[in-house]
């Protein structure tokens, strides 16, 4: 064979190599363990269910998943730190509503709160509800917001900003009852200050559960789409004709990610929705597990953002003319 065919074969061989290697790599993703950040402090409702789903999809992926909790900040030193991640798919983490409603509330974040971030999967929703104490006359949210109608009462949240005291603030906007918030140190707290009579209600995640099952406490609505499966006899804040905010569950990774790693990282977080263990977790913390596309989940959060916006600016309103009222 003649210098010049040996070359050119050379050539061509080194060409194609040069075109299948990187594929072969990009298909045999993962190829070491995989971050799961979890911008929480551990032991929470977003702890305890992604670790669970995480340990599933290891199974999935034939890779470790290392979780690291990094909580502060309202989960912003969390998310900036998934936000900045290289976006090979070696990065991941959960996104809750906290998230994005943060930034809203007039604070800077270092990353775009909706675009800064590929959208894997979602994994379920957080288990909202309006809590009274069993010895209230008010049967219903319509018993509540009659009484709000002559009377002031006031409610606890996690704090100001949260998803509860926006999804409260936009009851109170749109019913004209007069809810005054009452902000409390987390979830844990605002369920402190209702059993202590503290308030007169609390809109919260399911912390009021064993309260409710030992029938200290009433659930008289909850902001879930459709009825909660746990309590199916309690109606959704839609069918009393309000809107109200969802507490999402999310998996993301930094924006920028190939699509077919994001493709399989997808596949592994929704198969893993039925795994046992996670199941269980979910079930213990009565929240409900929704299997919905990455595209379909930047969409939502995109809707939330948008629905939200929406919610602080009614209350700014409604702030602005309680002022103007008082000055007169």
């Amino acid at each position: 064979m003649k210098i010049k065919s040996v070359l050119k074969l050379l050539c061509c061989a080194g060409l194609a190599a040069s075109v299948v290697l990187p594929l072969l790599a990009r298909a045999e993703f993962p190829d070491k363990p995989i971050t799961m950040i979890i911008p929480w402090a551990p032991g929470g409702s977003t702890d305890q269910t992604a670790r669970a789903l995480a340990k599933a999809a290891e199974g999935h992926l034939g890779k470790p998943i290392v979780v690291v909790n990094q909580p502060g900040a309202s989960t912003t030193l969390g998310m900036a730190q998934i936000a900045r991640a290289k976006p090979d798919g070696y990065t991941i983490g959960t996104m809750s509503s906290t998230s994005y409603l943060f930034p809203l509330g007039g604070h800077k974040v270092p990353y775009d709160p909706i675009k800064g971030f590929s959208y894997v999967s979602y994994y379920g929703d957080n288990l909202m509800g309006i809590a009274v104490l069993a010895d209230k006359p008010w049967k219903s949210l319509a018993d509540l917001i009659e009484a709000g109608k002559k009377q002031r009462l006031t409610y606890g949240t996690a704090g100001v900003g949260t998803t509860q005291h926006l999804t409260a603030s936009a009851l109170a906007a749109k019913s004209g009852a007069k809810f005054v918030h009452v902000p409390q140190d987390g979830s844990a707290g605002s369920m402190v200050a209702l059993l202590g009579g503290h308030v007169d209600f609390s809109l919260e995640t399911s912390v009021w559960l064993p309260y409710v099952q030992s029938k200290q406490v009433k659930l008289l609505a909850v902001t879930t789409p459709e009825r909660s499966t746990y309590f199916p006899d309690i109606p959704t804040f839609k069918e009393n004709g309000f809107q109200s905010l969802r507490s999402i569950q999310a998996i993301v990774a930094p924006a920028g990610m190939p699509e077919p790693i994001r493709a399989k990282l997808e596949g592994a977080f929704r198969k893993s929705l039925t795994d046992p263990a996670f199941v269980a977790a979910m079930k213990r913390l009565s929240m409900e597990i929704i299997d919905m596309p990455g595209k379909d989940v930047e969409a939502l959060v995109q809707s939330e953002y948008t629905k939200a916006e929406g919610f602080i600016k009614d209350l700014k309103s409604q702030s602005a003319a309680g002022s103007a009222a008082a000055a007169k």
